[in-house]
């Protein structure tokens, strides 16, 4: 037994939270996000209630810039604001995040009309964009590319090939592709799902995440023009200085959000059977240190570590607090009406998901026990 005056302070929250006047509003949102999670999880198909409610709560504006009727948040805003989305559902979340890396890439063009009324239409939640930009970064592979980009004799260029995994592509409108031509550079356009020669595939039957209806798009002699151009050709279109990640800082968002939704579980738990809190409080602690340089990194603060350092920790933290969780909650968590088993499933998704080989190395080597620190 332990007397409760000798708990950590409960779950410590997001840096700034208490500052933003908007936080109340993600968190009740967060909550409705909650409750649908599970049979978001189940059914496998796209979560259109909860999608409606994103949209009411005005989340595709998030990133968006003022002068195309955004609320221009800047990127340490928004990493709290994806870890707030991911405490309730991660699945919306990772949706959220996909669009949102899609329309970074679209704004920067919103002088041209083509694109503007494109982010106009995101952000009024009229349509859902995505990324298909794996082939050019953590699915790449040897030999020919994925996505083949071959100039038209009248400009533009024509799109073969596959992007492997497409997230929301089943209800996305556009898709921010990223593909190579015959000389070896890389391109990135914008390309309407409903172009003839786009052929969305079924959604991949994940073991966890499914309602994010993941899948492979193909391109068969799909035609882009100006109007759809973004970047390129360039050796590294994905990789531009400032341009944020689907595989950053906001995915160790995602993750930081799942864990302390986990905490927050378990610290009821222990509570409840009145148990020593020591492990507890231990990844309280690093959840604080590991979200306090996040949102600093995110700020463009100098914080001792990179970028693929603070996924390391927070992959580490959100698979530690998950399956805390799972045993904390014994058999009872292993039933599927139970969080806290979707919650260790959902966290495996950060093993795998735009996760670099240096993070992924250093995975193994944390599993395996050769990391210190």
């Amino acid at each position: 037994m332990v007397d409760c005056g000798a708990w950590h302070q409960g779950v410590p929250d997001w840096p700034g939270a208490e500052r933003d006047p908007r936080d109340g509003g993600d968190r009740a949102l967060a909550s409705r996000l909650g409750e649908w999670d599970g049979a978001i999880d189940e059914a496998g198909v796209w979560p259109e209630e909860a999608w409606r409610e994103v949209v009411e709560a005005g989340v595709p504006r998030w990133v968006l810039p003022k002068d195309v009727g955004g609320e221009g948040c800047d990127r340490a805003e928004l990493v709290r604001r994806y870890g707030r989305l991911a405490e309730g559902s991660l699945t919306v979340a990772f949706i959220v995040s996909q669009q949102d890396a899609a329309v970074r890439r679209m704004v920067p063009h919103r002088e041209r009309a083509s694109i503007a009324e494109r982010l106009r239409e995101v952000g009024s939640g009229g349509a859902v964009a995505t990324v298909g930009i794996s082939q050019l970064t953590t699915s790449r592979r040897a030999g020919e590319a994925a996505l083949r980009a071959t100039p038209r004799p009248g400009g533009g260029y024509r799109l073969d090939g596959v992007m492997p995994w497409v997230t929301g592509a089943e209800r996305a409108r556009w898709i921010v592709a990223g593909a190579v031509t015959p000389e070896g550079k890389q391109v990135l356009v914008c390309v309407g799902t409903n172009r003839p020669g786009v052929w969305v595939g079924p959604a991949y039957r994940l073991a966890a995440l499914q309602g994010s209806c993941t899948s492979e798009v193909r391109c068969d002699g799909v035609e882009v023009d100006e109007a759809d151009w973004l970047s390129g050709p360039a050796e590294d279109v994905v990789g531009v200085p400032g341009m944020a990640g689907t595989g950053g800082l906001e995915t160790s968002a995602l993750a930081l959000g799942q864990a302390r939704a986990a905490l927050v579980k378990l610290e009821e738990e222990l509570r409840e059977r009145q148990e020593e809190p020591e492990a507890f409080q231990r990844l309280c602690v690093q959840w604080e240190m590991i979200a306090g340089r996040l949102v600093r990194a995110a700020a463009g603060e100098e914080t001792g570590w990179t970028g693929g350092e603070l996924r390391r920790r927070a992959n580490a933290l959100v698979l530690g607090a998950t399956q805390a969780a799972l045993t904390a909650r014994k058999g009872s968590g292993f039933l599927r009406s139970d969080p806290a088993q979707r919650w260790a499933r959902q966290a495996l998704f950060f093993l795998v998901w735009s996760c670099p080989r240096p993070v992924a190395e250093a995975a193994m080597r944390d599993l395996a026990g050769l990391c210190e620190g």
